[in-house]
């Protein structure tokens, strides 16, 4: 085989490394697809925007907060989500939530390889940020803010260090994330950590106007872009006022982390990797790079689920101060080196495209034979088979239902049926929140609390408090039953 023809057959690092994080995605495909309910919702909202052409701005799924402002700061994801989901199934949603995961590292890979010249070392702190971020793979619309917020990155590093980054695209970004995903907002705190950089160099004497206007520039035109969604400041409003200790309690993700946990353990290795190279580099290290990672660093301290961000961050700007430090270590020097050069003459890029392809074609087949799809809604989390008994048996009036569990009975039964609460808590707010799990927990007046909203009938979990209590209530009767779920109507 001639030597050219091989040079075009053999995958580079970066492809090697988009396949390696892609398949790890698809294996723990079931995992990110049954951890929480959130993308019934999605696919629900999804649909109903591609049917009907029109993006809601207020609440279609709940009948406690019926026609109430819901601003759709998600509504592009869930299309794209829906999309795949009507060609491949829940098969689809998987295969998007992977490659858009892969993406993501392997701009994190090449922004790491061109700060260092270190293929080798980025490669490792590449996979060493991916797996520090495994913790927060979900089929959600915050995957989309992953790929995002390295481009962003990537930006304003090309920015910073005057190489060529047309100053347009950050305001088309914005306008893209803006309508995607809430995660919008971490584009702003990167972009006001570069300027407080800059703002030292200011005090420093040493700053250059120049990038400050840029700078300026790249904040006001993509503050703008911010706002062009369908409910305008909307999503500001949104994200923001999501500040109830209650609330942010209530599910792992929005707590700290918990560093007993040994899915933690990678993100707590990087961390010790940046206090240590940052107190090596003390006397080199950008002003900006330090006020983007001490930022990512207290978010991700205060909420687990902002630990990807950081590991997205933090490995381009190791790879760079870790190839400052040992840069006199000559072996190493050389063997990076001799890597970069045969990398580079490598042309096996269609090798990613190939695996997807290849991915599609896998599903695709599957589903013509067997008519269903290689990934599911797992029953035991979900009450599938509860959802299977309404749907032949509908049941009239208002229904209450778990928290954890609206999702899906969205993605079963609207809109035939809408749910008490579904997992969107920062639209419900505190008070009806701790409404719905005092009644799941079958305290208080919990029966008098369903009847002030009309409630006729219930499907809550076998474990859950409020069996117990509806088992021993006369006005109250089983209508269905199995090992995940139990269903009661009102006498």
């Amino acid at each position: 085989m001639p030597r050219k023809m091989l040079h075009y057959l053999l995958p580079r690092l970066r492809d090697f490394l988009f396949i390696t994080i892609f398949a790890g995605a698809l294996l723990i495909g079931q995992r990110m697809l049954n951890t929480d309910s959130d993308l019934g919702r999605h696919l629900t909202l999804g649909g109903y925007i591609l049917d009907t052409r029109q993006i809601p701005t207020r609440d279609l799924l709940s009948f406690t907060k019926p026609d109430q402002p819901r601003p759709p700061y998600e509504w592009l994801a869930q299309v794209l989500f829906a999309s795949v989901y009507r060609l491949l199934n829940l098969d689809g949603v998987i295969l998007l939530t992977a490659s858009l995961i892969a993406a993501a590292f392997l701009l994190v890979y090449v922004d790491s390889t061109q700060r260092s010249g270190a293929p080798i070392l980025a490669l490792f702190l590449t996979i060493w940020a991916a797996s520090a971020s495994s913790l927060h793979w979900l089929t959600r619309p915050h995957i989309f803010s992953f790929l995002f917020f390295a481009i962003w990155l990537y930006g304003l590093e090309k920015n910073r260090t005057n190489k060529n980054f047309a100053v347009w695209l950050f305001p088309a970004l914005m306008l893209i994330w803006a309508n995607t995903h809430g995660g919008f907002i971490f584009g702003f705190l990167a972009w006001l950590a570069y300027l407080a950089g800059w703002l030292w160099k200011v005090f420093r004497k040493s700053a250059n106007w120049k990038d400050g206007q840029i700078l300026l520039i790249i904040g006001g035109t993509s503050l703008i872009a911010s706002i062009l969604t369908p409910d305008l400041w909307g999503n500001w409003e949104a994200v923001l006022n999501n500040r109830s200790a209650y609330i942010l309690s209530r599910t792992v993700e929005t707590m700290p982390p918990n560093f007993a946990t040994p899915g933690i353990w990678p993100f707590a290795g990087l961390l010790m990797l940046v206090i240590l190279f940052t107190l090596l580099n003390r006397k080199k290290v950008e002003a900006s790079h330090i006020f983007l990672l001490a930022g990512l660093t207290a978010l991700s301290l205060l909420m687990a689920r902002n630990i990807p961000l950081f590991a997205i961050a933090a490995a381009p700007i190791l790879a760079g101060w870790v190839k400052q430090t040992y840069e006199k270590e000559n072996r190493w020097t050389k063997l990076e080196d001799g890597f970069a050069k045969i990398d580079a003459t490598l042309r096996g890029f269609l090798w990613p495209v190939i695996s997807v392809i290849a991915i599609i074609g896998f599903f695709a087949l599957r589903q013509a034979k067997t008519q269903t799809s290689f990934f599911q809604f797992d029953p035991q989390v979900f009450p599938a088979q509860a959802a299977d008994w309404i749907e032949s048996h509908p049941q009239s009036g208002n229904m209450f239902n778990d928290f954890n569990w609206g999702g899906y009975l969205l993605y079963r039964l609207w809109p035939g049926q809408r749910v008490f609460i579904d997992s969107q808590s920062d639209f419900y707010g505190e008070e009806l929140t701790r409404q719905s799990e005092e009644i799941l927990n079958g305290k208080g007046n919990w029966d008098a609390e369903l009847g002030q909203y009309n409630v006729n009938w219930i499907i809550v979990p076998r474990e859950a408090g409020l069996v117990k209590a509806a088992r021993s209530n006369a006005g109250w009767q089983i209508i269905y039953e199995d090992s995940v779920a139990v269903i009661f109507v009102r006498r």
